[in-house]
């Protein structure tokens, strides 16, 4: 039976599919963007249906859905609608007129980071100190330094202090790279499958594992890479510290009960369990 994190995935990779299906449609590009705005809001409503209609297994489930999963389908609702915004209000004139209309939208774009800069910090960072408050159904009312929220028209079911300003946050991002190629002349395509920036969610001692089994092998550099190389590039890239490699390498060594690389021995099962999955569902040929 699949968690409602693995829904999560699931549905966000049939967006991202049906996103891409329709880029090779023969649309306009305003066409495009209204498609994928309506595309976003039904999968949004697809995710909260879900939500509604089951618990969460625990608080941490609850934590990372409503910190990591949700704000994904909300990013991508926000991000087509303000496509479509700008593309509709959008000046007629010359080519520096337009581009600084679109300055003008970056500058807009800069000071919601500046009102929001405490939650962008806090988000950025990794730390969770303060997630109970944040991304928790049963909160009153978050601290106000940090998330400030109208709850005006608020649905208590699908609804925590900070998962829709953490979409903003990340529609944001989508919409400084899409401003970026319009001042550069650029009309690729920026969205769904273009993720600015990816976060590491699991425990850290499951990306050190699986960096001592690139390292191990010689996967990286012709097998020249350090483990500390490694371990540092992994750090940046998925915005999380696993710390001193020898140090915590430590840890998988001590294992007793478990096998010493229970990590890989599960994404190996998890991989073929999904083949097995998809090979049942295969339509039989005649």
């Amino acid at each position: 039976m699949k968690t409602i994190l693995d829904y999560s995935d699931m549905l966000f990779r049939e967006l991202s599919d049906e996103m891409a299906i329709t880029e090779q449609e023969e649309l306009t590009a305003r066409q495009e963007t209204a498609k994928k705005l309506l595309i976003a809001r039904s999968y949004l409503q697809k995710l909260k249906e879900h939500i509604v209609g089951n618990a969460f297994e625990n608080q941490q489930e609850e934590i990372t859905f409503f910190k990591y999963k949700k704000p994904l389908f909300v990013s991508q609702v926000l991000y087509f609608a303000e496509r479509q915004r700008i593309n509709l209000i959008r000046p007629e004139g010359t080519a520096e007129q337009l581009n600084r209309y679109y300055r003008y939208l970056l500058e807009g774009i800069e000071k919601f980071y500046t009102d929001n800069r405490e939650l962008y910090s806090y988000y950025r960072s990794g730390y969770g100190h303060l997630d109970h408050l944040l991304f928790l159904r049963s909160v009153p009312e978050p601290p106000s330094w940090l998330c400030a929220v109208d709850r005006a028209d608020y649905d208590e079911r699908f609804s925590v202090p900070a998962d829709n300003l953490i979409g903003k946050i990340i529609c944001n991002e989508y919409l400084v790279r899409y401003l970026g190629q319009l001042l550069e002349g650029k009309t690729e395509e920026v969205g769904v499958s273009a993720s600015p920036e990816m976060t590491w969610t699991g425990e850290s001692i499951n990306l050190l594992e699986t960096a001592y089994g690139w390292y191990c092998t010689g996967q990286i550099n012709n097998g020249q890479a350090g483990i500390g190389e490694i371990v540092r590039k992994l750090e940046t890239v998925f915005n999380v510290k696993i710390g001193r490699p020898y140090r915590r390498f430590a840890e998988i060594k001590q294992r007793k009960r478990l096998s010493r690389t229970k990590f890989i021995d599960d994404m190996g099962k998890a991989i073929v369990q999904k083949l097995d999955d998809e090979d049942a569902y295969r339509p039989e040929r005649r």
